[in-house]
């Protein structure tokens, strides 16, 4: 016999997974390609403009560090792997009755 709890609470999840739109859900994925997109920009123009090394690489790194805590504070939406890990969790702690 399935518990009602698992099945409201997965229920519940599964809508939010559902009203929430892609970016959202890969947020995080989202903005670690920003950054190596305007990571791929700067390489290929500092290629072509006459800049020391160190100018180059220290922009690199910067760019770097900049995706780095944009990851950190971007929040993810929720994840399907989320969802089966809850219901999970709860079935595994939560009795019947």
């Amino acid at each position: 016999m399935t518990n009602p709890n698992i099945d409201i609470l997965g229920n519940l999840l599964r809508e939010k997974l559902a009203e929430q739109p892609w970016v959202k859900r890969y947020a995080n994925t989202v903005t670690s390609a920003v950054g190596f997109l305007v990571a791929l920009v700067w390489l290929l123009v500092s290629v072509g403009v006459d800049l020391p090394a160190e100018v180059t690489s220290g922009v690199l790194l910067l760019v770097s560090a900049l995706t780095m805590v944009g990851v950190k504070f971007t929040p993810n939406g929720v994840t399907e792997k989320q969802v089966d890990e809850i219901e999970a969790y709860v079935g595994r702690h939560r009795s019947d009755g």
